[in-house]
């Protein structure tokens, strides 16, 4: 007996759609893509439960005649290939012929359709499940395909348990939907979920009107236009500016000839634009087209099409870098300063000490060194023992990216960690501020330099955190309600988290389409921004949606709620509120960082002084 057999048909497609189809946005994809290379001008999307009991996609496009719809079930079958030399040029968008027969294996499918090119007067119906084809008729049909895809992996179990909530899935699709909405302005696209609207962008005559469309006038007014070109490669689009900052990656936009992908050559070049900007965990937001020869990119580098990879990647890679940079530059986001000029208004520093003029003889190790060997692994140590770090020309100016940062799970108030620290506010006496931003302060060890902000944030973390433990939040309700719009994607997130936000001392209510209103925020938020607050909150929450559960979204909330409360840099505070601030902080359970794991204090011991005077 052989050990080597075929694999039954059935069994192969169901391999083959683990390749393509990961979760319902990747059904939602798939079936996109199709309607968009049947030259439609409209396509509408509705689901059910995030896409997992039903997916319909409904297109006004050219439409398939009966045999063609028969045969376009066949895997390999596709209309977009004549020769391996098309391989080399690929300009559509979907072109494996791979995706109708693996969707139609993990589903029960139903497709509508009719080619409007035809001289028939009815369409055609075409019922398969689970890859076996159960009827073919003719049916009464006007224009277009229309695809309604059933109980997605109902006969792969092990599959469909892997999905995550109906919202999360739900904001996937959302998501999905803005990419191909923000490239093809041209198009009508409609979102419905249980029969509410989540997107509905009609045609519009350019990207700017899009953007609107989507995000609103707010998103728009933040983001500047940007445009190069390298012989036949050429890029568009737009960037944010610096103060315009994301906690992570959903809102960069990239397309490749109008081609939705994922690529490294894009990311890295848009970090490296932005590195002296903004913080390094911070994103920017960017929607970024590239057009370029088809002939000069591979789009068949992944099953799921996304990930592409360039002829010659240094060019794309220095186009998008210069062409982002100009941008900035001509908006005045950036300064810009003439090395060797009288004018010149910052200096410069030299590599070895970024606090000594490149010109000074002076050499950096004999005049600061202010980091102790110790101080490196604990956490606690290095805020009480923390090294210079390097300025820049905006760092003054710079918003606060406290926001940005990564919640350190050792720092929040539920973690187990004892902290053991040497803060002791009564033996300390107050000195002054500093900048209007730093509490200058000595003690019996040496000098303490504060934060008040991050100070002031891990008070107010703490009492709310702890409120939302006890259910004892105090709530501030608002005179005037107040309207946010907000993406789609973040609408389902929205429905999902409302309980907690509700038991945070957030009333937040939908108000139409994409809007929502503020009705109360919690007390401890005082004036703070709150369009910022809760759409901060929101996306902290998108970057662990896979694991998300009601402490991370307590924790999430807590920290923004404090970030976006605490006294501001730039701030005169009497002698008084410094006190105050001291005598707080030290009753809290971790007064040396804040939930980021930022210092809160630094400490610059006698012995570090004296030393570095050369007393010993």
């Amino acid at each position: 007996m052989n050990k080597i057999r075929v694999l039954p048909e059935i069994l192969a497609n169901k391999i083959a759609a683990g390749e393509i189809v990961e979760r319902p946005a990747s059904v939602v994809k798939e079936l996109l893509e199709n309607s968009l290379d049947a030259r439609c001008d409209a396509v509408h999307i509705s689901v059910m439960s995030g896409g997992k009991r039903l997916i319909r996609v409904r297109d006004d496009g050219e439409g398939m005649s009966q045999d063609d719809a028969i045969l376009a079930f066949e895997h390999h079958a596709t209309s977009k290939l004549q020769s391996a030399d098309d391989l080399g040029s690929i300009a559509t968008l979907g072109f494996r012929g791979e995706a109708l027969p693996s969707i139609a294996s993990i589903s029960r499918l139903t497709l509508k359709t009719r080619d409007s090119a035809a001289d028939s007067i009815s369409g055609t119906e075409i019922e398969i499940q689970g890859g076996i084809l159960r009827s073919v008729k003719p049916a009464s049909w006007d224009k277009g395909t229309e695809i309604t895809v059933r109980d997605l992996f109902f006969n792969v179990p092990a599959r469909r348990k892997f999905l995550r909530s109906n919202d999360t899935e739900l904001g996937h699709i959302a998501r999905l939907v803005t990419h191909y909405a923000l490239a093809h302005p041209e198009i009508r696209f409609t979102l419905e979920s249980e029969g509410r609207v989540l997107i509905d962008a009609v045609a519009v005559s350019g990207i700017k009107e899009r953007i609107y469309q989507v995000f609103g006038d707010g998103f728009l007014n933040n983001l500047v236009e940007m445009c190069g070109q390298a012989g036949s490669v050429r890029v568009s689009g737009f960037c944010s500016q610096p103060h315009e900052q994301r906690t992570n990656a959903y809102s960069q936009f990239f397309y490749v000839n109008r081609r939705m992908v994922r690529d490294k050559v894009l990311t890295s070049a848009v970090r490296q634009a932005y590195r002296h900007c903004i913080p390094a965990s911070a994103y920017p937001v960017v929607i970024l087209f590239l057009e370029l020869p088809f002939d000069q990119v591979d789009v068949n580098a992944h099953p799921a099409k996304t990930e592409i990879r360039f002829r010659d990647q240094s060019t794309v890679h220095r186009l998008v870098l210069e062409s982002i940079g100009r941008a900035l530059t001509k908006s005045s986001a950036i300064p810009m300063y003439e090395h060797g000029s009288q004018k010149e208004s910052v200096t410069r520093y030299s590599e070895a000490s970024p606090f000594i003029p490149a010109n000074s003889p002076v050499q950096a190790e004999n005049l600061f060194n202010l980091t102790s060997p110790a101080a490196s692994a604990n956490p606690f140590q290095r805020a009480l023992n923390y090294p210079f770090r390097e300025p820049t020309g905006e760092s003054a100016s710079r918003k606060e990216d406290h926001a940005s940062l990564r919640i350190l799970p050792d720092m929040l108030i539920q973690s187990p960690i004892e902290e053991k620290h040497s803060f002791q506010p009564g033996a300390m006496r107050i000195l002054g501020q500093l900048q209007d931003s730093y509490i200058i302060a000595c003690d019996a060890q040496g000098l303490l330099i504060i934060d008040q902000h991050v100070a002031h944030e891990r008070i107010l973390y703490e009492k709310l955190a702890k409120a939302m433990l006890s259910r004892t939040v105090e709530t501030q309700g608002l005179l005037v309600p107040i309207s946010l719009e907000l993406p789609p994607h973040q609408i389902a997130l929205l429905e999902r988290v409302m309980p907690e936000l509700n038991a945070s001392g957030f009333q937040v209510e939908p108000f139409g389409g994409n809007s929502v209103l503020i009705r109360s925020v919690p007390a401890v938020a005082g004036e703070a921004d709150y369009r910022q607050l809760l759409s901060e909150i929101l996306e902290g929450l998108e970057i662990g949606e896979r694991t998300l559960d009601v402490d991370k979204i307590r924790d999430r909330i807590a920290v923004s709620t404090a970030c976006r409360s605490a006294i501001k840099v730039n701030t005169p505070l009497a002698a008084e509120k410094m006190q105050w601030l001291m005598d707080h902080l030290a009753q809290t359970r971790i007064p040396t960082n804040c939930p980021h794991g930022r210092p809160i204090l630094l400490r610059f011991t006698i012995y570090e002084i004296e030393r570095n005077f050369g007393r010993i």
